[in-house]
């Protein structure tokens, strides 16, 4: 796969998940739905480290809530589609902001490839009312269809692993049995468009092949110590740590191939 990344294309924004749940609604209103019974969820079994919710797309309400207040300090009042989307640690939110809206996109989109078995994981430390973090395993998957096979809500359990994941990585993986996931990663691919810049781009791309500071510098034409800032700059931007993890996150996320 060749890289997507286009320099000139604008930084991306959280505006970007506000209009999405602004067209949602607008694209849903008119369509019959399959409807199904909410009060399923209210005996949904949840561990002492378990909350969980239901967003309606139709009319950007969260109608479900259950222990969001005993895992992240939100009482039904507060916690809101936009609680939901933002409100992810300041490292995390921009890749957690681009993976939300490639999968919410897709999945508004009138397309057959998702079914009540499909799922989306993503795992990020998201911020708790008091001002702290918790480290949050989110699986969603939908849970009402339209008639014509888009989203029109999806359930979603958070898990609190705090415990057994201390790092700051955030991870996410899309699961469609029976189905071609790589459709639905394209979509995600495509949002981290602009992600880094094109020198950043041509620096990772000679950091993955194991190319040093001084000859990186050579080959570019520009000083070391400009090197060693678009090296600080990326691994920021990634919240990676060291080479090795900024290309696994730039295979995951479509970047490099």
């Amino acid at each position: 796969m060749n890289n997507i990344y286009q320099p000139e294309l604008m930084p991306f924004s959280k505006k970007d998940i506000e209009d999405i749940i602004i067209e949602s609604s607008k694209k849903l209103t008119k369509i019959k739905l399959n409807s199904k019974d909410y009060s399923v969820l209210e005996n949904f079994p949840l561990a002492q480290n378990q909350c969980l919710y239901l967003v309606n797309w139709k009319d950007s309400t969260v109608p479900i809530q259950r222990r969001v207040d005993k895992i992240l300090g939100y009482d039904l009042s507060e916690f809101g589609l936009l609680t939901i989307l933002n409100l992810a640690h300041p490292d995390d939110k921009e890749i957690v902001l681009r993976v939300t809206k490639g999968v919410i996109e897709h999945a508004l989109s009138f397309s057959t490839i998702l079914n009540e078995n499909s799922s989306h994981y993503i795992c990020f430390r998201f911020t708790k009312k008091d001002g702290t973090y918790v480290k949050i395993l989110r699986q969603s998957t939908i849970f009402e269809f339209a008639k014509n096979g888009t989203m029109v809500s999806n359930f979603s359990l958070l898990t609190d692993i705090s415990k057994i994941d201390k790092t700051d990585k955030v991870g996410w993986e899309i699961n469609t049995p029976e189905l071609d996931s790589n459709s639905f990663k394209q979509k995600i691919y495509k949002e981290f468009i602009g992600f880094f810049t094109k020198r950043e781009l041509e620096v990772i791309k000679l950091i993955e092949k194991n190319i040093k500071t001084p000859t990186i510098a050579s080959k570019l034409f520009i000083s070391e110590e400009t090197v060693y800032s678009h090296r600080k700059n990326i691994l920021k931007k990634s919240n990676c740590h060291n080479a090795k993890e900024l290309i696994e996150f730039c295979k995951k996320n479509g970047i490099l191939s």
